[in-house]
């Protein structure tokens, strides 16, 4: 109770009651004996907004920070939605997001103290309410005001917090009895506190938290910064201030509006009103909630639920569209995330295709673009910012449709598949599990799924909700532990000159091929960049890496010669230093340059620096065109010949993130109280601890040689610079006179592309796929006789494979390709026509022309160059009970041999008998079995083979 007792409480008169219904304890001036919260009470604000004035969210929110910034707080801007400081969580879901851990655990001071601002903020764990209870939102703003109090400042703590939120909420004209303080407790990542949570007309309009305590395994302990942390809803205070039936009637009123005209909808606001006031009192999670909650309305209303039901669908759908249409505005304009299904592009593609989803229940044509348009254009004067953006949101969204359109094409036949294979195995319904499958691995939501399916499918109320919830966790990167001895942080001298490529120290300890020096320019491994190498005396380095602040230089050699406290000569490879040094400031160039041509969505999720090669890897929604490779090239070669200054400095990490940005991320959230900023002039600034050389112009030329798409939403640049990019220009002189030939770069590298490998696998994947062409046609002739056998016709698919391709050599290899991909396509399907006769001419086999061993019918049947799963497909559809069936498949020197018995003869004994007499060996169980061997008397061995 002393926790909760405030000098305002005293001085107005709150009185503390305890709520009779849900018996938590209260502060009020009024006479209610309830908390006023549902559902122990209904909202009484629809229709009746306690407020002065009715204010929209630009206004709201601009009246709150002005409110802060008079009474001493520093106003600051919002931070990305994206938590790119943060390596724990993928969005900002509060306020006070942005200032863990770092400020939180005093690395680093607040931006200011006390401090006003208002939040994005993203949340998916109610995904499934949003539209239907009228308050639900993913993307919402917590207006905050944070106080930061520690042992040498204090600033406000409980008394001034809740007498600023009562001054705010009596400037907006509320009745002061109107107002409830609800007591709480919160927790959360290991800190806990009494809260208020603020209830005016049944809305909770703010939590007030003062972190507090330290929860230990012996009980709490007080925090040494404590901090308060508030956070009021801006949507539910206009809501509030509006008094309509829902919060997204206030709030997204200028695009509902446009929305409304596009559909016939019945709009009745009597029915708006009480569905919210009733869903207020209930917790919809479930379908049954739901229909509880409809049935009450209706009963209220005296209208059938059906009727309910018909007006209220549409709407339900309108409000989902204007939700997720704003969020993904914000989360797309933040910068790094693409549509896909991985991270936290997989929330993104999750928000489209809801949005879609609702879209098409509405029958509304309208592309998503164009009400993502809307939006940009309704908040682009207190985010400019989404301007400077527009065009890149717009091209993602287009992007994303268009993989839904495709998706959707493809849905039919994937559904149809999944409903072969349940009702094989008696099933009627489509479950939970593979719903959430075929949503995961193959973007379709349920939705469609029972749209495409002839079975039973339920979907789960919650169906978006847990599936946001299994993506929610960031995987820890696991990293290689080693244990070291105990020993004082080691000097990193190789930040202060990153050109030193001699020096000495002195060893303070070794162990298990390990030696640590007092200090080392040797760079260790960190950050995609491979570690120096060289020599400590006579000892080569072949391995450098950090544990904690130590770092530890594994050698070989007899350790022995060096013992402890020796002062040694250390000298560093500084060829393979200035290589990775290259391909390290090359990866930043690149970067800048890759974003200035694909678009401010573009950040890298991962980087590699070698000697021989550097790759970086980008969020991009396509694959990168031969012209986009070209530009990007281009403008990383323009920044090298400018010879632009890269300047290193170590600074606070406050101060880069006010210069910056939080685009400094780039490689991830990095740890400590300051960081080192690697700028290059006017092109790219990132939080790094790579070497960096001092000039663009010491890079060299880059050349980018491949591009491809390494998963979805993720492309992957390979590049080459400096000594690594002359190595393989002159392998690629080569090459071209290995093959004879003599074209641009540029066509060598489509050849690459064309056969998938790097430009000096060239020459034996040519050859390889030259002599495949030409066993492959073999192989056609081969089907084209078997078939002629069966069928008594002639067949001529070899004729077109007359030559191998020649000529210009890039059309010479883009035909070679393409015709032995058509080989092979032609190759399965006379396989598996193949199959369907011989499947035909077993079954009629089996009911004449069979020999009988013990009532077992026994068929055995020479093959020629089917496959094994051919085989195995055959033998199922052909063999009964009491059958056996005996195969060989010849396949030029070589034959398999396939037994498949359903009686009492052991399919395995028979086929280690028949492959014994091949020269090989067999494998299986008494029922299938599968062996092989030596073609060269296959036929015979068939035909005298007996039981």
């Amino acid at each position: 109770m002393p926790e909760y007792e405030v000098e305002l409480f005293r001085e107005e008169g709150f009185v503390r009651k305890k709520c009779p219904r849900c018996n938590r304890f209260f502060w009020t001036l009024s006479d209610s004996e309830t908390c006023g919260e549902p559902p122990c009470e209904e909202y009484s604000f629809i229709g009746d907004s306690p407020m002065r004035k009715r204010l929209t969210l630009s206004e709201m929110r601009e009246f709150y920070l002005s409110f802060f910034e008079k009474r001493g707080h520093t106003r600051i801007p919002r931070y990305p939605i994206i938590a790119r400081w943060r390596d724990d969580i993928f969005f900002t879901i509060a306020s006070i997001s942005c200032f863990q851990p770092w400020v939180l655990n005093q690395t680093i001071d607040p931006p200011a103290n006390p401090l006003v601002m208002s939040q994005p903020c993203l949340r998916f764990n109610d995904i499934d309410n949003v539209g239907k209870t009228g308050r639900h939102l993913t993307e919402f703003e917590m207006m905050a005001h944070h106080a930061f109090n520690t042992e040498d400042r204090s600033v406000y703590f409980k008394d001034r917090t809740v007498e600023l939120c009562h001054s705010l909420l009596l400037e907006l004209g509320i009745n002061p009895e109107e107002i409830n303080y609800l007591e709480a407790e919160w927790s959360g990542g290991g800190n806990s506190g009494p809260c208020f949570e603020v209830v005016v007309g049944g809305v909770e309009l703010a939590t007030l938290v003062f972190m507090m305590y330290e929860d230990t395994p012996a009980g709490k302990r007080e925090m040494e910064m404590q901090v308060v942390d508030t956070g009021y809803g801006l949507e539910r205070f206009v809501w509030l201030s509006r008094g309509t039936p829902n919060t997204y009637e206030a709030i997204f009123d200028y695009l509902l509006s446009e929305l409304k005209r596009e559909i016939e909808v019945e709009e009745d606001e009597e029915i708006l009103s009480e569905y919210s006031r009733l869903a207020g009192m209930m917790n919809v999670e479930s379908k049954a909630d739901l229909n509880k909650l409809r049935r009450g309305v209706a009963d209220r209303l005296c209208i059938p639920v059906n009727e309910l039901i018909e007006r209220i669908s549409p709407l339900e759908d309108l409000y989902a569209v204007c939700d997720h249409t704003r969020a993904l505005m914000f989360m797309l304009n933040d910068g790094g995330i693409v549509p896909s299904n991985v991270k936290a592009g997989y929330f993104a593609r999750l928000l489209v295709r809801r949005a879609l989803r609702s879209l098409k229940a509405l029958d509304l044509r309208i592309p998503l673009r164009d009400i993502l348009s809307l939006q940009i254009e309704h908040f682009k004067g207190d985010f400019p910012e989404l301007m400077e953006n527009r065009d890149d949101i717009l091209a993602l969204i287009d992007v994303e449709e268009k993989k839904y359109e495709k998706t959707i094409i493809r849905g039919k036949n994937i559904v149809s598949k999944l409903d072969e294979e349940l009702k094989k195995e008696g099933k009627d319904m489509i479950s939970t599990k593979d719903l959430i499958r075929l949503y995961d691995s193959h973007g379709l939501v349920p939705e469609i799924v029972s749209e495409f399916s002839g079975l039973r499918v339920e979907i789960p109320d919650d169906f978006y909700i847990r599936v946001a919830g299994m993506h929610e966790k960031i995987e820890e990167e696991k990293t290689r532990e080693i244990e070291i001895p105990e020993v004082r942080e080691t000097e990193l001298k190789f930040y202060e000159d990153p050109y030193v490529k001699e020096f000495k120290a002195r060893v303070l300890k070794k162990f298990n091929g390990y030696i640590i020096l007092d200090k080392t320019y040797f760079y260790p491994e960190g950050g995609g960049q491979e570690p120096d190498f060289g020599k400590i005396d006579s000892l080569s380095v072949i391995d450098v890496q950090r544990v904690g602040n130590v770092i530890i230089h594994k050698v070989k050699g007899d350790l022995g010669r060096i013992r402890e406290n020796d002062l040694v000569k250390c000298e560093i490879d500084w060829d393979r230093r200035q290589q990775l040094t290259q391909h390290h400031t090359a990866t930043h160039i690149i970067n800048g340059a890759a974003r200035r041509v694909l678009g401010n969505h573009v950040w890298q999720t991962g980087a590699h620096k070698s000697e021989e090669l550097g790759r970086l890897d980008l969020t991009h929604h396509s694959r990168i065109t031969e012209e986009e490779r070209k530009e990007i090239e281009k403008l990383a070669n323009r920044v090298v010949s400018e010879k632009r200054r890269i300047n290193v400095s170590v600074m606070d990490r406050g101060m880069a993130e006010k210069m910056y940005g939080f685009r400094i991320y780039q490689g991830g959230a990095v740890p400590g109280r300051e960081i080192r900023i690697v700028d290059i002039e006017d092109w790219d600034v990132e939080a790094c601890g790579g070497t960096h050389l001092k000039n663009t112009s010491e890079v060299g030329r880059i050349e980018i040689v491949d591009t491809k798409r390494i998963q979805d939403g993720v492309v992957r640049i390979e590049f080459k610079a400096g000594k690594a990019l002359e190595r393989y220009a002159e392998r690629r002189r080569e090459l071209m006179e290995r093959l004879n030939i003599e074209m641009p770069r540029e066509d060598l590298q489509k050849i690459s592309s064309i056969f998938s490998v790097p430009v000096e696998q060239l020459p034996k994947t040519i050859e390889r796929f030259r002599r495949e062409w030409k066993q492959q046609v073999r192989e056609l002739k081969n089907m084209e006789r078997m078939l002629s056998n069966l069928t008594g016709e002639r067949y001529k698919f070899s004729d077109r494979y007359k030559e191998l391709p020649s000529g210009d050599p890039l059309h010479a290899y883009e035909q070679l390709f393409g015709e032995w991909k058509s080989q092979r396509k032609e190759i399965k399907r006379l396989k598996k026509k193949i199959q369907e006769i011989l499947t035909e001419k077993l079954n009629e086999r089996f009911r004449s022309d069979f020999i009988e061993k013990e009532g077992v019918k026994i068929v055995k049947e020479l093959c020629v160059g089917l496959d094994v799963k051919n085989l195995i497909e055959m033998a199922k559809s052909t063999v009964k009970e009491d059958s056996l069936l005996i195969i060989a498949n010849k396949i030029d020197k070589r034959a398999n041999i396939l037994v498949y018995s359903r009686s009492g003869f052991n399919a395995e004994e028979i086929a280690k008998d028949l492959s014994k007499r091949l020269g090989g060996g067999a494998h299986g169980n008494r029922n299938l079995a599968i062996g092989g061997g030596s073609s060269t008397r296959i036929e015979k061995i068939l035909r005298e083979f007996e039981l």
